[in-house]
């Protein structure tokens, strides 16, 4: 058995880089709303800085090189940049704009002395409000996950998008992994996209947007299947994402507005604390969403052992707005994950079902800044005036005395903390009813967001998180394959170190190095001067090809006419890609297929045509069935279901597979009791 590593050598350090949406250059691109223009009318963008020295900010448009707008901001001079209504086809394209490359959407701010500062974009319509905070440098990658909620009801306004803007010339970019049946918006055809995937080129500052508009038809594909979608691109690039607008009441037409910008893949964490918004008891409002980055995610809630959900690679999970410490403001939530996720929340201005935001929320740990100076007129939105509020999220050890809050009337007074179920490290704040320019100050890593509501409109934004870049530099040893490879730290002088396989502690693996003796996914938390970050994740393929398949029912014991679902998964462990792969499912006797799902290729039974696969992707098939005894005259009959699988590879079957599911189907006895009188009674007729 040999194994070898999908990256050969990956990069990290240990340090402190400076906040990160607080940045000297920031990306914002163009997103689309629903068929009516009235997600978003009124917008504004709001620039903010800690820095006392008033400084330069250029605004471009596209691909321009020439300032759309030039402002000089420091910490007493915020700066605003309003923008035209609705479809101005820079921050919101129109139907033409979409599904199609443009070199005149979107916007990047820069400071050419390379002094920091925020951007918040906000807007404001009749019934709706959002806000967005750019990630600055901090959201530059090349793997993303298309993030948001799913979204409930009907109106004709209704759609969910993502907007991408290159960095560089000659970027390829590629959206794969939503459902099959999710469509995209291509100009006035709003279901003009319609492959599998969909591959584009962008130059430096060109960018994309997608739609999957929904309209007065609720589609579970349109609904939620882009949730999780793979963004891969060659060079760096910035996205943005969310619904405009987004519903979370099935056959209903309320709406609000949410989106935010993500970071890559690689700068996510697995610890996350949440603070509630105002939705009160109204759970469709309230809660966090998980999308896994890796197969096979635990995710765990208010430090219990028992994971509440295992999702793979591209899954999403909604975690019940009843793990909230309680259904008051100010509540919060811990939680962790087996592997690096994204996380975000879906939060209401107020108890309405219609005012929900969006917060995009950044992984806790002993990293995080003691400074967020500034969110500017946190009442403002494009010259709407709203409730303003903040959420704190701040260490333990730190006093309460050395978290300062302040808003435009001065120093604001703090509540008491709240206690986080399942972990010692962290306690939260709710401070409502602020106003001005607000800042908040401390001895120890803070985390800050903000929300508030103007009748039926709802915002929110995330001030904080993604302030500093913790690394730890891993390389593989030995060429590469195991039994001679090894993974190690780079430059090992950290305290303590323990490696993780597929998210579990490995015993004894307490060295700068380790051997692999698996295929599987592989990281080592370390600490220093006690700060504990883990690295991001290395990942260890076989050399040969390894297709694993497996099979589970959701009951194994079933009566006479019941129905039993069975889901077939195959995965792929090998470093090359798979091809022409097919699985077969040929059903027993007494089992009838009543339906299938797939999530790629195709399906005629008893075949489904996969096609190719990636190393570490994983698909599944879903057949529901209904289980019969064929009129045979026993009680009792076992079907053993198996898949078996070909391709043009030779299986190795490093891994063992797990391919057959045994349902036991009874017969149902008889219920209806044929007494002596109806017998005597027949005999009398004939």
């Amino acid at each position: 058995m040999k194994l070898r590593f999908l990256v050969p050598l990956l990069l990290f350090a240990f340090m402190h880089v400076g906040y990160a949406q607080l940045s000297d250059l920031h990306y914002l691109p163009p997103l689309k709303q629903g068929a009516n223009n009235q997600a978003i009318q009124q917008q504004a963008i709001y620039l903010s800085t800690p820095e006392t020295t008033a400084f330069t900010v250029n605004a471009y448009r596209g691909t321009s090189a020439t300032p759309i707008a030039i402002f000089s901001i420091s910490k007493a001079s915020p700066g605003v940049y309003n923008l035209a209504n609705g479809d101005n086809n820079i921050t919101l394209v129109d139907n033409t704009n979409t599904g199609v490359v443009l070199n005149n959407g979107g916007l990047r701010f820069e400071a050419p002395s390379g002094k920091g500062f925020y951007v918040n974009y906000r807007g404001i319509s009749g019934s709706q409000a959002a806000s967005l905070t750019s990630k600055g440098r901090a959201a530059m990658g090349t793997r993303f996950k298309w993030g948001g909620v799913p979204n409930l009801g009907t109106h004709v306004s209704k759609s969910n998008t993502v907007g991408i803007m290159a960095t560089e010339d000659g970027t390829t970019v590629t959206l794969s992994d939503y459902d099959p049946n999710c469509v995209f918006r291509l100009g006035t055809n709003a279901n003009g996209i319609t492959a599998d995937s969909y591959q584009i080129t962008l130059d430096a500052n060109e960018s994309f947007v997608f739609e999957a508009y929904m309209g007065n038809t609720f589609s579970t594909a349109q609904s939620q299947g882009w949730i999780g979608a793979s963004i891969v691109s060659d060079k760096d690039i910035v996205i943005s994402n969310g619904s405009l607008n987004y519903g979370r009441q099935a056959n209903s037409s309320n709406r609000d507005a949410g989106i935010d910008q993500p970071v890559p893949e690689n700068k996510l964490g697995k610890e996350y604390v949440f603070v509630r918004g105002k939705g009160g008891t109204n759970g469709a409002t309230e809660f966090p969403i998980i999308i896994a980055t890796q197969n096979n995610t635990a995710i765990y809630v208010n430090g219990s052992a028992t994971a509440i959900a295992t999702i793979n690679n591209g899954d999403y999970f909604e975690i019940p707005s009843s793990y909230y410490s309680s259904n008051t403001v100010g509540a919060n939530m811990f939680v962790t994950t087996s592997k690096d996720a994204y996380a975000y929340q879906c939060m209401a201005g107020s108890s309405a079902i219609y005012t929900q935001g969006l917060n995009f929320v950044a992984p806790v740990n002993c990293l995080l800044p003691d400074t967020m100076d500034n969110i500017p007129d946190i009442t403002d939105v494009a010259g709407t005036t709203i409730s303003g509020g903040v959420t704190i999220i701040a260490s333990t050890s730190t006093p309460d005395a050395n978290i300062q809050v302040i808003d435009g009337s001065g120093s604001v007074t703090l509540p008491s903390p709240m206690a986080v179920a399942g972990t010692s490290l962290w306690k939260t704040f709710y401070i409502p009813n602020l106003t001005g320019n607000v800042s908040v100050q401390s001895t120890g890593p803070i985390a800050v967001g903000f929300f508030g509501f103007n009748g039926a409109r709802g915002i929110a934004g995330y001030f904080s998180g993604f302030d500093t870049v913790p690394e730890v530099d891993l390389q593989v040893t030995g060429g590469g394959c195991l039994p001679a490879a090894q993974v190690e730290v780079v430059d090992p002088n950290f305290d303590n170190y323990q490696w993780f396989e597929n998210g579990s502690m490995i015993a004894g693996a307490n060295n700068a190095t380790y051997t692999p003796t698996s295929a599987g996914d592989y990281y080592v938390r370390v600490t220093k001067g006690g700060c504990t970050y883990d690295s991001q994740p290395l990942t260890a393929y076989y050399c040969d090809p390894d297709i694993v398949l497996n099979k589970d029912a959701d009951q194994n014991t079933v009566n006479d006419g019941d129905n039993v679902t069975f889901t077939i998964t195959v995965e792929t462990l090998g470093i090359d890609p798979v091809s022409n792969l097919v699985l077969t499912d040929l059903l027993p006797a007494g089992l009838e297929l009543i339906s299938s799902s797939i999530s790629k290729g195709s399906f005629t039974y008893p075949d489904w045509n996969v096609g190719s696969m990636n190393p570490g992707d994983l698909e599944t098939l879903t057949l529901v069935t209904k289980a019969s005894l064929n009129n045979i005259h026993i009680s009792t009959v076992d079907y053993t279901n198996t898949v078996t699988n070909s391709q043009d590879q030779t299986d190795s079957n490093t891994t063992v597979d797990d391919p057959s599911e045994t349902v036991t189907v009874n017969k149902i006895a008889p219920t209806t009791v044929i007494t002596n009188r109806r017998i005597t009674h027949r005999v009398n007729r004939n």
